[in-house]
């Protein structure tokens, strides 16, 4: 019924199996020893570092190359990681703090989240003398180094293109999702720049996180595009909400009646906007890879007493489906070819850090 399902569906399939992996393997024989780097990455513990990686999200290949990034950077840098943490399930992410700390570890890295449930345990952590790093949540601690794209930037250029594009005239559809940082600081611009164009007006509103995120947000965008004829644009500020909003458009048949926009990139979503007559035609985004190394590269530098600013930040890049045809893109590893800067960032860079620290 619906041709991204499958490939939707493997992906999580493969991604389950490799955090299980992860978790189960790196030995505890090796000595994390950096030459020239300050403690305790100079080989004074006598041992090898130790972080833990607690995740919220953990569905799609966004999420896949973003742990990836996690797992190069620490083994560039020397550490092991043990992953803990289940999809969407915020107590399971709240209880691996304690897991974490019973394991000893040399700090820790919280991927998304809530902040309700995170803020007691992250200050737990702290008090035990473990630092933290945290990514696309706000644990509300000064303490704590915040990892984030630019999100504000990327609901600005996903917008603005819509506004340009329909010379800001245009009913769309929104998918959002309230309470997850990202999101919520996507929607700021969005919202701002649709109150300052009266004629582009939000006609739906959608939105969920329940796996397999691409087909539910199928189901409620088939629902809400049946009831809203006049939508013309879909914003759709997550990769994952994007695949689901083209399913719904493949599956009604009106994928030359609805353009798609969105935020993050990855091969399947490559693969879907270089289709002939494509309705994904741009997307937002930063190199998930690189997001997972600059989290791990943020962590070391607060193991090493270094000084770290509370924001550290990621600039998105656009693509159109058009740069991407003309570009002959269709991978990522392809991608990163054709646009250098995209590859990695100086996000988080210390001179002591080998080469290698980041793709």
């Amino acid at each position: 019924m619906r041709k991204i399902a499958l490939l939707v569906l493997v992906v999580m399939i493969v991604f389950s199996g490799t955090i299980f992996a992860a978790g189960q393997r790196a030995g505890t024989g090796s000595v994390t020893n950096i030459p020239g780097a300050p403690a305790p990455f100079d080989g004074s513990t006598g041992r090898q570092l130790h972080i833990a990686h607690l995740s919220f999200l953990q569905e799609g290949e966004f999420m896949q190359m973003y742990r990836a990034g996690v797992e190069a950077q620490a083994a560039a840098l020397g550490m092991r990681v043990t992953l803990l943490g289940r999809h969407t399930d915020a107590q399971s992410q709240a209880n691996a703090v304690g897991q974490a700390i019973n394991l000893g570890v040399d700090g820790i890295v919280v991927q998304h989240g809530l902040t309700e449930t995170m803020m007691g345990p992250v200050q737990q952590a702290l008090d035990a003398g473990i630092p933290v790093v945290a990514f696309d949540v706000d644990v509300q601690n000064p303490r704590v180094p915040q990892v984030a794209q630019n999100d504000p930037q990327h609901g600005r250029n996903a917008i603005e293109a819509i506004v340009r594009d329909f010379n800001a005239q245009v009913d769309l559809g929104y998918v959002y999702v309230a309470g997850i940082l990202p999101l919520d600081q996507r929607d700021g611009p969005i919202q701002q720049t649709v109150n300052a164009n009266p004629g582009v007006r939000i006609a739906a509103q959608t939105g969920t996180l329940d796996s397999p995120i691409a087909v539910r947000n199928a189901d409620q965008a088939t629902a809400v595009l049946r009831a809203n004829p006049n939508i013309r644009a879909f914003l759709a500020p997550y990769n994952e909400f994007a695949k689901g909003i083209v399913m719904a458009l493949e599956e009604l048949g009106i994928t030359d009646r609805v353009r798609v926009y969105s935020v993050d990139i990855a091969t399947q979503d490559i693969e879907i906007m270089t289709q002939p007559n494509s309705p994904w035609v741009m997307t937002s985004a930063v190199n998930p890879f690189e997001m997972g190394a600059v989290s791990v590269r943020t962590l070391a530098q607060v193991m090493a007493g270094e000084s770290v600013p509370r924001d550290v930040l990621v600039e998105p890049m656009i693509f159109t489906a058009q740069m991407l045809r003309d570009a002959r893109v269709t991978n990522m590893e392809e991608l990163l070819e054709a646009f250098p800067a995209f590859s990695s960032s100086n996000a988080a860079r210390s001179p002591w850090m080998p080469a290698g620290s980041g793709q």
